[in-house]
C-alpha cells in the first residue's frame, strides 16, 4: 500500500517544451519514452503490477541487434519523434535544440534493418538533411538550417541547428570542441 501512495503522490513529469520557451532562451528538449495508459477499472494488485512493468520497461538495457525494422517506404518524420524512435532501440539519450525540435526530415529504407542498423540509418537521415525549418523563439521568426549531432558522452548526444553551434556553445550547452 505503501509503494502505491508513493507511486500516486511522485511529482509528475512536465513538458520542458513548454517551459523552455517562456524565457526566450536556447534549451534542450529530452527524448521520452511515450506514456502508456493504464486502464481506469484495474484492481489495486492489477495496477501495481502495471506499475513494475512500466519499470522495468524504462530501466531495461536495449538489444537493438535482437529489434529487427521492415522496409519503410522515405517519408517525412518529426526529428523529435524519429529521435524518440530510436532512443527507445538504443537507450541513447537525445537532447535536441528546442529550436529544431520540430523539425522534420525526409526517412526511410528499402531493405530490413536490425536496431542498429536502423538507429544508424535515422541519425544519418537527420544529419544529411540541410533543408530542416527551425524557429527561433527571440526574434520570433523561422529559419532553414541543417542538424548537427553531437555525441557528449555515452548514451548522449545532442543535436543543435549547424548555423547556431557557436551560440550553443557560448551558453555552455555543447562542449566547445564540438564539429
Amino acid at each position: 500500500m505503501a509503494a502505491f501512495t508513493l507511486w500516486l503522490g511522485w511529482p509528475r513529469e512536465s513538458d520542458p517544451l513548454e517551459l523552455s520557451t517562456a524565457d526566450e532562451k536556447l534549451r534542450f528538449v529530452a527524448t521520452k519514452y511515450p506514456k502508456m495508459q493504464m486502464l481506469p477499472d484495474l484492481s489495486l494488485r492489477q495496477r501495481l503490477m502495471w506499475q513494475c512493468q512500466q519499470l522495468v520497461r524504462h530501466d531495461r538495457t536495449p538489444n537493438p541487434a535482437a529489434q529487427s525494422f521492415p522496409p519503410v517506404p522515405v517519408q517525412l518524420w518529426g526529428i523529435r519523434a524519429l529521435l524518440n524512435n530510436c532512443m527507445q532501440v538504443t537507450g541513447t539519450r537525445y537532447l535536441i535544440g528546442l529550436d529544431i525540435a520540430g523539425g522534420a526530415v525526409e526517412f526511410g529504407s528499402t531493405n530490413t534493418l536490425n536496431g542498429a542498423q536502423w538507429v544508424a540509418a535515422a541519425e544519418h537521415a537527420i544529419e544529411k538533411s540541410d533543408s530542416v525549418m527551425c524557429w527561433d523563439y527571440a526574434a520570433k521568426r523561422s529559419f532553414q538550417d541543417s542538424p548537427l549531432l553531437i555525441r557528449e558522452g555515452p548514451g548522449i548526444i545532442k543535436v543543435a541547428p549547424r548555423s547556431r553551434l557557436a551560440e550553443y556553445q557560448r551558453a555552455g550547452l555543447v562542449k566547445a570542441g564540438a564539429r
